[in-house]
């Protein structure tokens, strides 16, 4: 099957407008073309749909064959759906107002989204978020499928997208509040690794992990995975081991009630890049530049919070 229409919304144009007038040459002068032009794209619309649309009078203009006059009404509602597309394609491109999809890591989104949900109703009221939480190999596959805009993740999982760093995080170990490690100073990796290491279930994020360890000339430790950043934080202070972290939380208490301690780690160990990633081709919306202002504010906020815990 050929999907090849053949011919162009211009020769229903210059059709439509040559039969309502019922001159080519003042349908040429409305639609600031020659005449030539005008009449050669009709006869060229009528080969392609194989009908005669209209009847050529000497010195007397045209008119509407039977054909023509049951095509003109088809035309006219095409190209009435052509300037409505024409018109969406605008509002998306140049407001603020409407649906933006947005990827958000899942281990990212419970630290992140709720203050920038907060901060863009307050700037932009029409903006209607929605959130797409993903793994990161989950992340990148909605950007190269078209189904978010944007991407909020790591600079390490954005793959070949084109990257917006937001912030720098130096990583960081939790571990139980009673567990007696790190209370007198910062802790190696190797210090650490003695005990099992929590984390969440997504195996891009487990090879950076990975080569973490390896960088530093350590062992990887036995690994306990669990879906969500919460039930890794309530293993931790049941326990379980520790994790590697790179948001600052306020709350040391998790949900069942257990406490968990932030411990500094020695080293030189790189820190890691947060921000927003889009599709190196794709012009960014103006909903997308707002959220992104909206994100830089949201980033800045928490980390004013988080320094004065």
């Amino acid at each position: 099957m050929n999907d090849r229409l053949g011919f162009s919304l211009t020769q229903l144009r210059y059709f439509v407008v040559s039969a309502e007038l019922g001159n080519i040459s003042e349908a040429a002068e409305k639609l600031c073309a020659s005449q030539s032009t005008v009449s050669s794209a009709v006869m060229r619309l009528e080969r392609q749909l194989g009908v005669q649309l209209l009847l050529r009078h000497h010195a007397r203009g045209v008119s509407l064959t039977p054909s023509g006059r049951h095509l003109l009404r088809e035309a006219r509602a095409l190209l009435g759906q052509a300037r409505n597309l024409k018109a969406q394609g605008d509002a998306l491109a140049g407001g603020t107002a409407g649906q933006l999809d947005v990827g958000f890591l899942l281990a990212l989104s419970p630290f992140l989204l709720p203050m920038a949900h907060r901060v863009a109703g307050e700037r932009y009221g029409a903006l209607r978020l929605n959130v797409h939480e993903e793994s990161a190999d989950g992340v990148l596959k909605a950007l190269q499928d078209g189904r978010c805009e944007m991407a909020v993740t790591y600079g390490f999982l954005s793959g070949e997208s084109r990257f917006h760093p937001l912030a720098d995080l130096p990583v960081h170990a939790l571990v139980a509040d009673d567990d007696p490690r790190g209370l007198s100073g910062p802790l190696g990796l190797d210090e650490l690794a003695v005990r099992p290491l929590v984390t969440v279930n997504d195996p891009a994020v487990l090879r950076h992990t990975e080569a973490l360890f390896a960088d530093a000339s350590v062992r990887m430790p036995r690994v306990m995975t669990a879906t969500s950043v919460e039930t890794v934080r309530g293993l931790v202070a049941a326990g379980a081991g520790f994790t590697l972290m790179c948001q600052r939380v306020p709350n040391t208490t998790t949900l069942d009630g257990g406490r968990v301690r932030e411990v500094e780690l020695l080293g030189d160990l790189p820190s890691v890049s947060l921000g927003v990633a889009v599709m190196p081709d794709l012009t960014m919306s103006s909903r997308g530049g707002a959220f992104l202002d909206v994100l830089r504010s949201a980033v800045s906020i928490s980390s004013e919070a988080n320094s004065h815990v």
